[in-house]
């Protein structure tokens, strides 16, 4: 009886001691049952890759660069136009040369005063030759060193004076101011020019034909086709150059356009730089 309680105790006490191992330790936490031989994660469907398509914004067609020269507010055909009434069209000539081709400096002018300008006058002088010089291709314009030098006389006459001095140039019109240059017929380059101020008129007017002068005595004759030019025939009311006035001084002055070439000559190189 002893012997059967003993192996009974001993078998309860083992069944004891084989649920206490069976136990998770005190503190554990179990968060899934899966089982600890699955370890390789089971394969997935391939996903769907949907191809991005975001709204496409559609381009807009863009303008190949211009020159720096070019005005959207004109075209090339008009700059064409205009280059031809200002430069290949001389309003006044004595007959001598060919005003159809281009003429204009290629030296240096050196310009000395006479008679009597105001301050006014020799500032807006000063101040537009700045600018010129600043153009390249343009020989430059500075004052003569001693009388004598010049290739420039910028003269302040009297009405009575002025009329008398440059009767060949106006005609009897009753110009404010007139201009007149020489050039060698053989290569149509400038050499020497005079340029006559009426000093009796208010110093506004005075100041716009005094630019006036300067650039019809570069090479640029009147036009009747842009109001807005310093050169317009039929106002004294602009005081300074248009925009376009200033292409058209680049233009004539880059060293592609030569003395004596014609429309033809100049519309091929007008086509290169103004586009």
């Amino acid at each position: 009886m002893k012997k059967h309680l003993c192996i009974l105790l001993a078998l309860t006490l083992a069944i004891l001691l084989s649920a206490c191992n069976l136990m998770p330790p005190a503190g554990s936490h179990t968060l899934n049952t899966a089982r600890p031989t699955d370890l390789t994660p089971a394969p997935t469907a391939p996903s769907e890759t949907t191809a991005s398509n975001p709204t496409e914004v559609p381009t807009q067609p863009t303008e190949p660069p211009h020159s720096p020269l070019y005005l959207a507010h004109c075209t090339q055909v008009q700059m064409q136009e205009y280059f031809n009434e200002v430069v290949l069209n001389m309003e006044y000539t004595d007959g001598t040369g060919n005003a159809s081709l281009v003429q204009k400096w290629l030296t240096p002018l050196y310009y000395q005063f006479y008679g009597n300008p105001t301050v006014e006058d020799r500032a807006v002088l000063t101040a537009l030759f700045a600018q010129l010089n600043a153009i390249p291709g343009f020989p430059g314009i500075y004052p003569a060193e001693n009388e004598g030098q010049e290739n420039l006389s910028l003269s302040f006459y009297d009405r009575a004076t002025f009329n008398d001095v440059f009767s060949s140039v106006i005609n009897g019109e009753d110009a404010y101011g007139a201009t007149q240059f020489w050039y060698y017929t053989a290569t149509n380059d400038i050499y020497t020019a005079r340029i006559g101020y009426r000093t009796d008129i208010d110093q506004v007017t005075r100041s716009s034909i005094l630019i006036e002068e300067i650039i019809n005595t570069l090479g640029i004759s009147d036009t009747v086709l842009r109001q807005d030019s310093i050169v317009y025939q039929y106002s004294n009311d602009n005081l300074t150059l248009s925009d376009v006035d200033w292409v058209i001084l680049k233009v004539l002055y880059d060293p592609a356009i030569q003395c004596g070439m014609n429309a033809t000559d100049c519309a091929r190189i007008i086509q290169e730089l103004y586009y």
